[in-house]
């Protein structure tokens, strides 16, 4: 009864909006896990860690993004490493899922108030069955990173031994769903399973289905059903799948192919990355980069090696990001679309923006607008604090940035060089990038009552003149 009683008062802060709930939740999250890391027993030299690269650590892994200022597998010892996949699961997840799982196993039942939490940290736009929905998320998310660390066992217990391997296999497995991109391998992530089909497909494999949201994954599931049971054709089967799967699942697959090939085409004959690969080798390595870009972090070529062309091109595919209620970070793939899909249909004087035979709501756009725009104000202000406090070159700051408030954990190398205050920063948007630019706005904001006399004030139109 007294876990119940805790559970419920972590996430049942009565006098917090949703909004702060998930903010605070996060926040609490990363203190815990700061406080673990700075710990001899988490450190291998059995000394105290230093405050700043403990929150740092403790800020990426938390917010799944896998920027480090030291090399995880040198600094960290088992049980440090122990708490750096806790922190990405639970982060990864959400600690109110877990949060609300545990209410579930032990009361049965969530209230209106915990249902709208949830309904805000998986990004949906109704309140639901959320007591199927909470437990075949964590279901489905026990098995996919299962199967992924027994895939990656085969190859880890070679190198590494039975123990060792395994850990290592089951740390990388939940790092790729999480799109987290941290790993205890060393200081160059995968550059050394490059040619490695096991390992790159199974890691990219991990990271779409992190990446693709919850919502998705169910969606399809049930779907495929008839399916299988041969009810349905393939054809109808698409098209009984939802609006929002349809655009996350194609949007995915062009964000997948086209960064590859461009990729692909940019380092074909870069001698520091894929010269000297085969053919096949570097369609397996560009496509491994093109999925790993969407907030996973990891790596089979050295990026301080790219072409300026390469690394424009991974910072716009970073800033997109994964899709929502998912793993993964950036604006999203969905906010992507409406924005293209409102630019197409502007340049053809069209008024009603229809996507696939369904109208789409203004105040979608609106929203999609809003996404962008204020990630892009957050990231310009952190390229220009950034650009104030290192010395290093912009195309490394720039790259840092978006990579930090995207969630992703690639770098050109500046993560090590950087000072106490570029720490801040980039601390600063990890954290803002994990838990969403809008969401830590509205923490902040204090909401207005609805009955407020000045939202009942109509106003005559104004005309202005734009472009």
């Amino acid at each position: 009864m007294k876990m119940v009683n805790f559970v419920h008062t972590v996430l049942d802060f009565k006098k917090l909006s949703p909004a702060q709930k998930i903010a605070t939740s996060f926040l609490f999250v990363i203190l815990a896990g700061t406080i673990l890391l700075m710990l001899p027993i988490s450190n291998r030299d059995g000394q105290f860690f230093s405050p700043i690269d403990a929150l740092f650590t403790a800020t990426s892994a938390t917010c799944v993004t896998g920027l480090s200022t030291v090399t995880i597998a040198d600094q960290y010892n088992w049980f440090g490493h122990l708490v750096i996949v806790l922190l990405i699961q639970i982060g990864g997840l959400g600690l109110m899922t877990f949060m609300a799982v545990l209410i579930l196993i032990l009361k049965n039942r969530l209230s209106l108030n915990e249902k709208i939490v949830m309904k805000e940290m998986l990004n949906q736009d109704k309140v639901f069955d959320m007591k199927k929905f909470l437990l075949d998320i964590l279901r489905y998310t026990l098995f996919f990173e299962a199967i992924g660390t027994i895939i990656l066992s085969f190859r880890m217990i070679d190198d590494y031994g039975p123990i060792d391997g395994i850990m290592k296999a089951a740390f990388l497995s939940v790092s790729a769903f999480c799109n987290a991109g941290f790993d205890t391998l060393g200081s160059t992530s995968l550059q050394g399973y490059v040619h490695d089909p096991l390992i790159c497909i199974t890691i990219m494999s991990l990271i779409v289905l992190g990446g693709l949201g919850f919502a998705v994954w169910f969606d399809v599931r049930d779907k495929l059903d008839t399916l299988f049971h041969r009810t349905i054709t393939f054809k109808k089967f698409y098209k009984s799948l939802t609006l929002h799967t349809k655009i996350v699942l194609v949007v995915t697959a062009l964000l997948i192919t086209i960064p590859s090939a461009l990729i692909l085409i940019l380092e074909y004959n870069n001698p520091q990355t894929m010269a000297g690969f085969t053919f096949p080798e570097k369609v397996m390595s560009s496509t491994f980069e093109s999925i790993a870009l969407r907030t996973a972090g990891f790596t089979t070529i050295n990026y301080a090696n790219i072409t300026a062309g390469t690394q424009m091109l991974m910072m716009v595919v970073m800033f997109i990001g994964g899709s929502p209620g998912g793993t993964a970070g950036g604006i999203k793939t969905t906010t992507f679309a409406m924005l293209v899909i409102y630019m197409i249909n502007m340049l053809k004087g069209r008024d009603n923006i229809v996507v696939l035979r369904r109208h789409i709501a203004n105040s979608t756009i609106i929203r999609a607008m809003g996404i962008f725009f204020i990630n892009i104000v957050t990231l310009l202000t952190g390229i220009f604090l950034l650009s104030i406090v290192q010395p290093e070159a912009f195309n490394m700051i720039s790259f840092e940035a978006v990579s930090a408030m995207a969630t992703v954990g690639s770098s050109l190398g500046l993560t090590s060089l950087l000072n106490f205050g570029g720490k801040v920063i980039i601390i600063l948007l990890m954290y803002v990038g994990r838990i969403g630019i809008s969401t830590l706005i509205i923490s902040l904001v204090k909401s207005r009552h609805h009955g407020d006399a000045k939202d009942k004030i109509n106003y005559p139109d104004g005309t202005i003149i734009v472009g």
